[in-house]
């Protein structure tokens, strides 16, 4: 696929993407009263309704795209009546759930790839819109940064990233007991996805001061870790035998040469807002609280992608990181940096993360829906 050849469905993705942005950025002239997660006045809701009511739509009725196959697949091999329903708090059990309770009352597939676009879909962009500014640069973000493409191919670890989101207030809290209540909240995640239970030890890294040693501690030690793999390569796959991830130790994944690693540009992207928020430290400081957490998440996100240089399946991590760093990205590309270099920093970011979107991150090229837009033909002259 050449770089600027779009087929139907992303042409008409891109083209409601702009409006949307348009819409939310007129939104923004009749705000409402009240302010957002990090003091901003919110803009009326129609910024976010239309937005959540468009890309669920995207994401509920997709044909294909990643992962959505391999989920049609194994839903029509489940009988047609009779498939348990009862709910039970061990790994990954919450997916089985919904999905056989979809199964006892349809044999259509696309039901259950409805819920989990409207189970994944609403959440992140809500969040967006409660804690990011301006909103109308997140929604482009969304798809730019592919979220919205990652939704149709991590679909159970996305829909755990929408759980997860429901504890930001917690995150973001000074508050006693806020940890209790994040924890719960990420527990309930981990019934969806098992990996989600690393955002409890993480909680601890994410809450403290920011631009402190530990964190380019960490950069240089990801950067290590990726240098010396091989040799831990060994302790690495024993440790993995007894997780539920051991599969992975005995196919071959990680010794067979059979996945590679993200691109170096992807580790340049995730690093790039970092850079920028360093170089502007005292504006990073009207967030407050919450510029330290979005910095450390920032750090931590950036961690992550060095490693997955080595391999692919590290940076699914970063699902449960891409809407805060979405959130940080736009806040320093908008006010963390010097007024009158704000344009140039804004033009930047659009054109960097279209290209990213081009090459790097989960695509929408080749989406197809047996609902969605249904006279697609008639564009084609078939």
């Amino acid at each position: 696929m050449g770089f600027f050849n779009f087929d139907f469905y992303e042409i008409i993705i891109w083209i409601a993407t702009a409006l949307l942005c348009l819409i939310a950025a007129g939104c923004r002239r009749i705000p409402l009263r009240a302010q957002g997660g990090i003091g901003q006045p919110l803009p009326n809701p129609i910024a976010v309704i239309l937005p959540i009511i468009f890309f669920t739509l995207v994401t509920a009725l997709r044909k294909n795209i990643g992962d959505t196959f391999f989920y049609q697949y194994s839903f029509e091999l489940l009988p047609d009546s009779g498939n348990p329903v009862s709910f039970s708090v061990f790994i990954d059990s919450m997916f089985g759930f919904f999905q056989n309770i979809i199964r006892n009352m349809t044999d259509d597939p696309q039901w259950l790839i409805a819920f989990t676009g409207v189970f994944a879909t609403p959440i992140p962009l809500f969040i967006l819109y409660k804690y990011s500014h301006p909103f109308d640069m997140s929604i482009y973000m969304f798809v730019a940064f592919g979220y919205l493409g990652g939704i149709m191919n991590g679909v159970r670890q996305y829909m755990a990233a929408a759980i997860t989101l429901c504890a930001t207030r917690y995150l973001f809290s000074l508050k006693r007991g806020s940890f209790i209540k994040y924890t719960i909240i990420v527990l309930i995640a981990y019934c969806m996805h098992s990996s989600a239970l690393i955002l409890i030890p993480l909680y601890f890294v994410f809450r403290r001061k920011a631009w402190q040693l530990r964190s380019y501690m960490m950069i240089l030690g990801s950067i290590v870790l990726v240098l010396v793999f091989d040799a831990v390569l060994p302790s690495f796959m024993t440790a993995l035998e007894s997780t539920d991830f051991s599969g992975y130790s005995s196919n071959g994944w990680f010794t067979n040469g059979q996945e590679g690693g993200t691109s170096l540009f992807r580790s340049l992207v995730a690093a790039a807002p970092i850079l920028l928020a360093y170089m502007n430290r005292d504006r990073m400081k009207l967030l407050g609280h919450i510029g330290d957490v979005l910095t450390n998440i920032a750090f931590v996100n950036a961690a992550i992608c060095i490693v997955s240089l080595y391999n692919w399946i590290f940076a699914r991590l970063t699902i449960y990181l891409s809407i805060y760093y979405i959130i940080f990205t736009v806040w320093v590309v908008n006010y963390a940096v010097k007024p009158r270099q704000k344009s140039a920093y804004v033009i930047i970011t659009i054109l960097l993360f279209f290209i990213y979107s081009r090459n790097l991150s989960y695509m929408i090229a080749g989406y197809e829906s047996n609902y969605f837009f249904p006279g697609r033909k008639l564009f084609k002259g078939r």
